[in-house]
């Protein structure tokens, strides 16, 4: 897998991972690429929402139908497990050095986990665990994207590991501005996140047929386990997919911000029909929000990490969302402070 990379500090332009981007490649390809990506990962859910919607309006779905959602989830892992084979096949390799079907294992062993998981081979029963097999799921989806966005010379994120014996040494202010630039991300995207949520609550007072019970049940996981699991799948995939990845390709497309903003939200919106029509707007700022941060700062890890841990917090516990809120805005203030310290000492 390609590494996940990252703009530098001084920066604004993506980086290329080897040679030089296409820039050949247009906005044909540009939406090509992204709106691949969204049917294979997002299209079976698009029609269950779709389903979903229209049942709010009493409107009889034939059972028949209610099982496209979980046939088409299949096919589109199955597709997307095809085209990442063929990127690791015939990935550009100018050392020359390196063989493809050592990459080729990883895969291997994620779908043998998500075959065996179907089958029920892991629960005495005979079910699916939902948990082991959508684990897996998120690897291949995330593998994917990183190796999609390779292919037109762009990086996601710059991901840099501490070594144990620089874990407690004596940062700079430069070295601190640039980690709470990920904190900033986090925070301000954790309080849009409950912003959205809260958003949400007032617009399912409007009037109109709105989604009964919560998303778990609409989700079908009520189960803590696989809710747990689904949540962090969710959050990784619309971050990655539905965000970076449109954002990055798209503006490499030179297509405008604008557009790129509402492609992102549209893309994040429109599987949430099931909560009622009204109710699925309350996304719409919240992918622009997230669509704009990435573009900013070019960090879709504080972006996942922030949408899985109110996914993980909210199943467990329940999240307060005011109280939530307020203090993911002052973190997010003062992780905005450190960054202009580190500004003013690298000046």
């Amino acid at each position: 897998m390609y590494s996940l990379l990252a703009r530098e500090r001084s920066g604004h332009s993506q980086l290329p991972i080897s040679g030089r981007p296409p820039t050949s490649w247009g906005a044909a390809h540009g939406y090509a690429a992204v709106l691949s990506l969204y049917a294979f990962a997002a299209g079976p859910h698009l029609v269950g929402a779709v389903l979903a919607a229209v049942e709010l309006y009493d409107v009889d779905v034939p059972v028949a139908a209610l099982r496209v959602e979980e046939i088409g989830r299949l096919a589109g892992l199955a597709g997307a497990a095809i085209w990442l084979l063929w990127l690791i096949v015939t990935r550009p390799r100018p050392d020359g050095t390196g063989h493809w079907w050592r990459r080729v294992v990883p895969l291997v062993g994620a779908l043998t986990v998500i075959a065996a998981d179907e089958a029920g081979e892991f629960t005495a029963d005979g079910t699916s665990t939902q948990i082991a097999g959508h684990l897996s799921e998120l690897v291949i989806w995330v593998w994917l994207c990183v190796e999609v966005a390779a292919r037109w010379g762009l990086s996601i994120q710059r991901l840099k590991l501490t070594g144990p014996t620089r874990l407690f040494r004596k940062r700079t202010k430069v070295e601190r501005a640039t980690r709470a630039q990920g904190e900033m991300v986090f925070y301000a995207y954790a309080a849009a996140v409950c912003a959205a949520v809260l958003l949400l609550s007032v617009l399912q007072r409007l009037p109109g047929p709105v989604m009964e019970g919560d998303q778990a049940a609409a989700a079908g996981v009520p189960d803590l386990g696989p809710l747990l699991a689904h949540g962090i799948w969710s959050a990784c995939v619309e971050e990655l997919l539905a965000t970076a990845v449109v954002v990055a390709i798209l503006t490499a497309a030179r297509r405008p911000l604008w557009e790129c903003l509402v492609v992102a939200a549209l893309m994040r919106t429109l599987p949430h029909a099931y909560l009622g029509l009204w109710p699925m707007l309350a996304m719409l700022p919240l992918g622009i929000t997230a669509g704009w941060l990435y573009h900013r700062y070019r960090r879709v890890i504080p972006l996942a990490l922030a949408h899985a841990s109110f996914n993980v917090l909210n199943s467990l516990f329940g999240v307060p969302l005011l109280p939530v809120l307020a203090l993911a805005l002052a973190a997010a203030f003062w992780a905005w402070r450190e960054t202009r310290t580190g500004d003013e000492a690298h000046a």
